[in-house]
């Protein structure tokens, strides 16, 4: 492991059920793997959940359309996981950590919160998503990254 006073590298990936999200998982462990200095590594799924209303029939509506988000989490987490086991038997040395997250709003706005409350001294993060709604916080916060 690492002492206290040793400087930790902490990189966070964002990620869905695609291709792309694949790809940032496997360019985050091929980093890790390549590192001398210590890090952190943190996947991390959000899930998005619509606001609760105060509209009786929107409630209920929004109530069944969260229970189908949260299945289709479970599902898409389920596959994520699928895809880790794969790639820990490639880069068997790099540890990492798996975090569901759930949120109410938009998934870009929900880690922007996430971010600063969780993991304040973030050194990277890698979005695995074509969808950028929600993320311009995120830019704003990240504009000068380093691993130096």
């Amino acid at each position: 492991m690492h002492n206290e006073n040793e400087k930790v590298y902490k990189i966070l990936v964002a990620v869905e059920e695609t291709s792309i999200s694949h790809n940032a998982i496997e360019y985050a462990f091929d980093l890790c793997s390549r590192l001398k200095d210590p890090y952190s590594l943190s996947i991390i799924y959000v899930i998005a959940l619509n606001p609760e209303t105060n509209v009786p029939f929107l409630h209920s509506l929004d109530k069944a359309n969260n229970l189908d988000i949260l299945l289709d989490a479970k599902e898409a987490v389920g596959k994520i996981r699928e895809f880790l086991e794969k790639i820990d038997n490639i880069y068997p040395d790099v540890q990492y950590d798996f975090i569901e997250h759930e949120g109410q709003g938009a998934a870009g706005e929900i880690l922007a919160e996430y971010i600063p409350q969780n993991q304040p001294d973030l050194n990277l993060l890698i979005v695995g998503s074509r969808n950028l709604e929600g993320l311009k916080k995120v830019r704003l916060l990240f504009s000068v990254l380093s691993l130096f």
